[in-house]
């Protein structure tokens, strides 16, 4: 095939077996195989088992009528259509939200995605679409006779991924992809894959079956008993096939990790080493960019506006966070020293940061990178834009952008720059580059149980001048950044601990080691350790940042000490009462998803209900009366274009709960207290940019580069409030209790128990119905 002039050229130099199967794989494969072998053929044999006795039935019941043998053979032919069904069901990939594209719309496109596939020696995709999120993958239809025959593949291009990368990085990514399906040793992985989605619809797809069972068991109880026999025999076949399905992916989670690296070295071998990695680092960025600006956009709409191109907001965000956190190269991979080997470069730092969203159940970054240079392919990478392989790329922004909002809606939204409105939530004062990013999504005062708490943290030198050229160091960004990596370390690990994520191949791996699951709570106390120790030095930090300013207006008069101080404990009651309000609208949704989880509330579960919203219920009666006390600036109710607070604030106003209306009552109370505490993050927000722009203003005031005036009049916090230091949040439940991990097989008791007594019932169906037919 003739080289297209937008396809960039791959390495000179590759390994024959760079991408051959290491001996890992190929263990890991063979578990794998055996796993799933045995698990079909146990299938299989139980569907034929239930085949078998409805024959049998049948040939007895042409000789001679007998009632209870037509209730088994009924009941045995329900559960043979109920055996096959699954095998035989046809689930569609669901189209993606976005577009479909053909080669006549994108000839550019699919000449690239067309010689990429056959350069790998991967299938060419069947249909493309194109949709707005930062992602890229394959997908098509399952069906059993997939096991055998392979099923087209739709390739979906993100064009939030697109819009960050070169066509270098972006034929990595989709190289990645087609990776997969490049070899046939692959195949494995495929039909695990399968057979996990066509069990997985068997256990959760709920259809006709079902719902004759329902309707038999409501009937007369003379009749309903066969309805109930049935149900449960039902659940004791899913019960069986799901818990047995759950022991051949474990096998299938080790394959997977090999699986990842092996496509990650097809993709090196037509790009090179650093291409992958090169984009695995942008895509961080990319993710924040791009839910950036469609808060943005949301925002906009709200007021009567909408964006024409969400992917220039896109690229706009990273721009501004690159201020923001006075780092130029943030979303850009770094280069290798000169002089220096390039297959010792390593752009990702050896941590628990966590994929990026489109990879997120893909190995570590570093793990990655690791294995993409191990066998290092030095590669030039095309850095021409991506948006070159597209016939008009301002016109399918624009398409794809105006999907965003509903059609109905659009019409009468005045189009703004997206520039003007990116930089309306960018251009605050709080997140000047000065500051190095200390008031990018940061609570300030939730560390403090009091305002005096923080009149009296740390030392403070006694000249404001000194006090004031004390502030915002360089230091202070390299400890930001050490919070927020320790923080989405301490939350992995928690979740890898709950068994929300599930580790690559099975195998947890932390700063560079391994880890086993029962030794995550003993790394998160030292981790704990780490990050209080930070967060005083933080802590310490902000509360010097205040006191300075404070000490400054003291000295200049004019009432601006009393004003920053109205501002800083109207902060301080915000932050709290926001969080106390969400604390308690996450206990009351947790509470309401565990006793709801298998689908019925019994006496006790609605007792325990009934508690939590009634708790809820009076801490939200305190919080009104909080906020009714609460004295907003002029400027706060400027914002919100009002006059009188006490008269217009956000209440509860709900009735009591009990026990005849904690149904509708309960999800109004969490839409209600949605509400409530956005009003209060809102509130928090302009405070926060209001004292940030008087403390600016007290600074040049003091240095004789501002006029001195008199001070707007001060705010008042509530006199008393809820609070809500860190660490005092409700504990909220994340395992079932007994009964409820039974039926769902939740830990690994629960689900021996619960498959033994499936097994039991289904053997015992068979037994009897093989008897009695």
């Amino acid at each position: 095939m003739a080289q297209n002039a937008l396809y960039p050229a791959g390495p000179s130099q590759v390994p024959a077996d760079l991408t051959k199967p290491r001996a890992s794989y190929r263990r890991q494969a063979t578990l794998a195989m055996v796993g799933l072998a045995a698990f079909m053929v146990g299938y299989i044999v139980l569907g034929i088992c239930f085949g078998v006795v409805t024959f049998k039935g049948v040939q007895h019941l042409l000789v001679k009528f007998d009632l209870i043998r037509l209730l088994v053979t009924f009941c045995a032919g329900l559960l043979t259509l109920f055996m096959a069904k699954s095998l035989f069901t046809v689930r569609k990939g669901a189209n993606p939200d976005g577009i479909e594209v053909s080669a006549q719309q994108e000839p550019e496109l699919f000449a690239f995605v067309q010689q990429l596939a056959d350069e790998i020696g991967a299938p060419r995709p069947h249909r493309v679409f194109l949709t707005p999120e930062v992602n890229a993958a394959v997908f098509y239809d399952l069906s059993f006779k997939n096991l055998l025959l392979p099923s087209k593949k739709n390739l979906i291009i993100g064009l939030g991924l697109v819009n960050v990368l070169s066509l270098g990085e972006l034929k990595a990514v989709l190289a990645h992809e087609f990776g997969h399906f490049a070899q046939r040793s692959m195949m494995v992985g495929r039909w695990v894959y399968l057979a996990q989605q066509i069990i997985g619809h068997m256990v959760s797809t709920r259809d006709w079956l079902d719902k004759l069972i329902r309707v038999v068991s409501r009937t007369d109880p003379r009749i309903a008993w066969i309805g109930w026999l049935l149900g449960l025999v039902v659940w004791s076949i899913r019960a069986v096939v799901d818990s047995l399905f759950r022991l051949v992916l474990i096998a299938e989670r080790a394959l997977s990790r090999e699986m990842e690296f092996n496509a990650d070295l097809v993709a090196v071998s037509v790009t090179g080493s650093d291409a992958l990695v090169n984009a695995l680092h942008k895509l961080q960025a990319a993710d924040h960019g791009w839910q950036t600006a469609l808060q943005v956009a949301r925002s906009e709409a709200g007021d009567g506006k909408r964006l024409g191109d969400l992917f220039n907001a896109q690229r706009i965000t990273m721009d501004a966070m690159r201020t923001v956190l006075d780092d130029p190269a943030y979303g850009q991979p770094a280069g290798p020293n000169p002089g220096s080997d390039p297959a010792q470069h390593r752009v990702f730092d050896q941590d628990m940061a966590r994929p990026p969203q489109m990879w997120a159940t893909h190995p570590a970054n570093r793990d990655r990178e690791d294995n993409a240079k191990a066998c290092y392919i030095a590669a030039d990478i095309d850095g021409r834009p991506a948006w070159e392989l597209f016939a008009d790329p301002a016109k399918l922004r624009e398409q794809i952008s105006g999907d965003f909002y509903a059609p109905d809606k659009k019409a009468g939204l005045e189009q703004v720059a997206e520039e003007d409105a990116v930089m309306r939530r960018f251009s605050r004062q709080s997140l000047d580059p000065r500051y190095r990013g200390n008031y990018l999504d940061r609570e300030l005062m939730r560390n403090f149980a009091s305002l005096d708490e923080l009149l009296s943290t740390g030392a403070l030198p006694q000249a404001p001048t000194e006090a004031l050229a004390a502030l915002y160091p360089a230091s202070l960004k390299a400890d930001l950044a050490s919070a927020r990596n320790l923080d989405i370390e301490i939350a992995t690990l928690k979740a890898l601990h709950r068994g929300d994520l599930q580790p690559s191949g099975g195998v947890i791996r932390h700063r560079g080691e391994e880890l086993k699951k029962d030794a995550i709570p003993r790394v998160l106390e030292s981790l704990a350790v780490e990050r209080n120790t930070l967060m005083q030095t933080l802590k310490e930090h902000d509360a010097l940042c205040h006191r300075a300013h404070l000490l400054a207006a003291a000295k200049l008069g004019q009432g601006w000490e009393p004003y920053l101080k109205g501002l800083l404990g109207l902060l301080h009651a915000c932050e709290h009462m926001a969080a106390v309000v969400r604390n308690e609208q996450a206990l009351l949704a947790n509470t309401w998803q565990v006793i709801t989880a298998d689908g019925q509330v019994g006496y006790f579960e609605k007792k325990r209900m009934l508690k939590v919203a009634s708790a809820a219920g009076k801490v939200m009666d305190q919080l009104n009366q909080a906020m009714s006390q609460l004295v907003p600036t002029d400027k706060l109710l400027a914002h919100f274009e009002i006059e009188d607070w006490q008269s217009a604030y956000p209440d509860f106003n709900l009735v009591t709960v009990d026990k005849r209306n904690w149904h509708e009552w309960c999800p109004a109370a969490h839409e209600r207290m949605d509400t409530i505490a956005g009003v209060l993050e809102y509130i928090r927000d302009q405070v926060l940019e209001d004292l940030i722009a008087s403390e600016s203003l007290v600074e040049q005031m003091l240095a004789g580069t501002a006029e001195l005036t008199q001070a707007p009049s001060a705010a008042a916090p509530p006199e008393h409030y809820p609070l809500l230091l860190p660490g005092q949040e409700h504990q909220l439940q994340r395992k079932l209790d007994l009964w409820n991990r039974f039926q769902l097989a939740h830990g690994l008791l629960p689900t021996l128990a619960r498959l033994l007594v499936a097994t039991a019932i289904v053997g015992g169906t068979l037994y009897g119905g093989w008897v009695l037919a």
